[in-house]
């Protein structure tokens, strides 16, 4: 039986739907499509990446999770520094982190970017903050001008988890097709977690919604 999969975001406990893929794995249901917003994004992307649940559960097991919470020594002053990162910043840690482990998880799948799986298999969901709409990757890519299928997988999944004030907002650069004679303040995206704008997108394998958005 093939189901589509949709996962909300909820933090470090968004990784326990491990447990709700496994309980589908039981009952004979194999994922079409899947979708995640925040760390829902990481699970279905390891889904789409050919992950089965007893993989993902041993490799959530074995990952420190305070490994993602990085910064430089100098933003770890007592009081100020945290202070200083989110001023200068936005975010108390950069996300590299994070993104570097999901990157790692998908190459050993053999997946890079979004030309590595089966097209319209896997939908990320993050928060354009400059414009104040909700981004659907690597879908929206085309409309900013970027070639949706180059896009690393990794990055989106990055985009999603950017939980505001707790990891910095992904910049992502519009394309000198589209930014020619803007400011260079204005050719760039702020990019942050899902979740701000829809963190169940329950409507994004609607057919029944012709091209619009449910939040």
């Amino acid at each position: 039986m093939q189901i589509n999969g949709v996962f909300q975001g909820g933090g470090v406990k968004g990784i326990s739907l491990a447990g709700a893929v496994r309980a589908a794995e039981k009952y004979g249901a194999e994922f079409h499509q899947v979708a995640g917003t925040s760390s829902g994004s990481i699970i279905a992307a390891m889904i789409a990446a050919g992950y089965r649940a007893e993989e993902m559960k041993e490799l959530i097991i074995a990952t420190s999770f305070a490994s993602f919470l990085k910064r430089s020594p100098i933003f770890n002053l007592a009081l100020i520094g945290p202070a200083i990162r989110v001023m200068l910043k936005k975010g108390l840690y950069s996300g590299e982190a994070l993104e570097h482990w999901v990157r790692q998880l998908l190459q050993q799948k053999g997946v890079r970017t979004f030309a590595d799986l089966p097209k319209g298999k896997l939908k990320v969901i993050a928060s354009d903050i400059t414009s104040g709409k909700i981004l659907v990757l690597p879908d929206d890519l085309a409309k900013l001008g970027i070639r949706p299928e180059s896009f690393e997988v990794a990055r989106a999944i990055r985009m999603s988890c950017s939980i505001p004030y707790f990891f910095d907002p992904v910049l992502l650069r519009l394309p000198s097709s589209i930014s020619k004679r803007k400011r260079f303040s204005d050719q760039f995206l702020h990019i942050v977690d899902g979740g701000l704008l829809s963190n169940l997108p329950l409507w994004i394998f609607d057919r029944s919604v012709s091209g619009s958005r449910k939040k």
